[in-house]
């Protein structure tokens, strides 16, 4: 039986924060996600600058303060953010000149803050500050709201929203309602009966997503934890496809995991924090890797069992839409 799964960035991440040791993020599920509300704090600010390393274990950032939603971060101070240098121990990569959200803890006198946070991008988080803007105004919040974007963007570390998309929610008795995101991407459904939803939005020529491809409809349920405001952003990305099998010398089946990653180093580290990298798991050597972007590429195969290293394949260029059957993935016998 073969499992077809992507390493993406999920809806509501927990974790145990430490600066020091190896990152564990857990990822858990819900009907209705209102962890974009959850957070000793949480501000909105540009970093002006990276200071000189606490330890080396951790990086400083001075961010400038433009909206203060929860704790201690003043509007039009500057504070410092806390956070691991990266590449296995959380730590969430700030660019000086970015605007950001940040979702902080408390940690003494520190700020810190860590990729498995709701921290993002002002653009990749706009829908967000807009529900925290009007609950600190005390207005009520948009029973579901969220962000249509293309994932993993065009261009590394880019946000590339996608507007005017209909999106449209459908619920028991076919009950539907239609909204269009707007310059930023947003979408909004301020009132919304109790009960279960299907999200549904047209997707872009030449592109896909996970839930499409997999015949799993995004749903969200309204009042299913007592409250308003559902976060459930959508997805997309090119439709490319690499179809294949994983093989050994011998021409024998492999069993395991198939990973896509970029061919430039930096990108495949990039992609890897970000949770970008689509992957498969196949039981009989069989694989397909979906939503592959155009670019150049290598194949990444990872044993089923056993303590073998993983192996790489040639570079794969990808042209936009472009499906790449029969890939023959060829990997070393291993002797005894």
């Amino acid at each position: 039986m073969r499992k077809r799964f992507a390493l993406a960035a999920s809806l509501l991440i927990f974790c145990i924060p430490s600066l020091v040791t190896a990152c564990s993020c857990y990822v858990g599920g819900g009907k209705c996600d209102q962890s974009w509300n959850h957070g000793k704090v949480i501000f909105a600010g540009t970093v002006t600058r990276q200071l000189v390393r606490a330890d080396r274990f951790t990086k400083v950032f001075q961010l400038s303060v433009s909206e203060s939603f929860r704790g201690p971060a003043v509007a039009g101070q500057d504070v410092q953010i806390y956070t691991g240098n990266g590449g296995g121990d959380c730590g969430y990569r700030f660019e000086v000149g970015t605007s950001y959200l940040v979702y902080a803890d408390l940690v003494g006198d520190r700020l810190t803050t860590s990729i498995c946070s709701r921290t993002g991008s002002a653009a990749e988080t706009a829908h967000i500050i807009r529900q925290l803007r009007a609950s600190q105004k005390g207005e009520r919040v948009a029973d579901l709201f969220g962000l249509v974007r293309r994932f993993p963007a065009t261009f590394p570390g880019a946000v590339e929203v996608l507007g005017a998309r209909r999106v449209r929610v459908i619920g028991s008795n076919n009950f539907e309602l239609a909204a269009t995101t707007d310059q930023e991407g947003v979408f909004s459904f301020p009132t919304l009966r109790a009960g279960p939803y299907r999200i549904e939005v047209d997707p872009p020529s030449d592109m896909s997503s996970r839930h499409l491809n997999q015949g799993m409809p995004v749903t969200v349920e309204i009042g299913a934890t007592g409250g308003s405001g559902c976060s459930a952003s959508l997805f997309f990305a090119s439709a490319g496809l690499i179809k294949g099998k994983v093989v050994d010398d011998y021409g024998h089946s492999l069993a395991g995991v198939v990973i896509l990653e970029p061919a430039d180093e930096k990108e495949a580290e990039a992609a890897r924090r970000s949770g970008g990298l689509i992957s498969y798991r196949t039981e009989t050597g069989d694989f397909q890797l979906l939503l592959a972007t155009p670019g150049r590429y290598r194949l990444i195969y990872r044993p089923k069992a056993g303590a073998a290293p993983p192996v790489s394949s040639e570079v794969i260029n990808v042209n936009l839409g472009e499906r790449i059957a029969d890939y023959r993935f060829k990997v070393p016998s291993v002797r005894q």
